[in-house]
């Protein structure tokens, strides 16, 4: 009898061995990657880019802007036809969609060119480029709203859209092609 006596009537439960090396191995492996993707990161600039951070950067003269925004016009009456038919077919409410595309594939081409180097060009070019982008901004704001467009939203988006071409035509450019 005195052999049950020595025996425990119940399984006594141990804490289980701890895995200090393990976890210790996990969060080194973690932060050696957490700072890899972090220098990849500040190497590459991040991910938040705005407009200006895509833009080209300066270089050139005013005439080598104009040459290049003259190409931009080529280029997106060539892909956008609705551009190349003349500022009232811009007026009409049918057409607001592909007007809005064509505006934003316009300004998009226009902000490819590098503005000139030289700062007085440079703030003359940006005028216009900003202009465009007043007009981009213009049209989405017609395509994405809910409501009824009127025919003076339209008008005022069309003129700002006529605004940008003659400012880049008053820099020397060839925008003939874009109506």
């Amino acid at each position: 009898m005195k052999l049950l006596e020595d025996v425990p009537s119940a399984v006594a439960h141990r804490p289980p061995p701890r895995r200090t090396r393990l976890t210790l191995g996990v969060a080194a492996v973690f932060l050696l990657v957490a700072a890899v993707v972090g220098v990849l990161l500040v190497a590459s600039g991040g991910s938040d880019d705005t407009a200006a951070d895509r833009d080209p950067r300066p270089s050139g003269t005013l005439a080598d802007w104009a040459a290049g925004v003259t190409d931009a016009c080529t280029t997106v009456a060539a892909e956008q036809p609705i551009m190349a038919q003349g500022p009232e077919v811009r007026l009409d409410v049918a057409n607001l969609a592909v007007v809005s595309a064509g505006t934003s594939a316009l300004v998009a081409a226009v902000h490819d060119v590098p503005l000139p180097a030289e700062e007085a060009e440079q703030a003359q070019a940006g005028a216009t480029v900003t202009t465009g982008d007043q007009a981009a901004q213009a049209w989405t704001a017609l395509t994405d709203t809910s409501a009824e467009v009127t025919q003076d939203q339209v008008t005022q988006a069309a003129e700002l859209t006529a605004g940008f071409v003659a400012g880049m035509t008053q820099l020397g450019a060839n925008c003939a092609p874009i109506g």
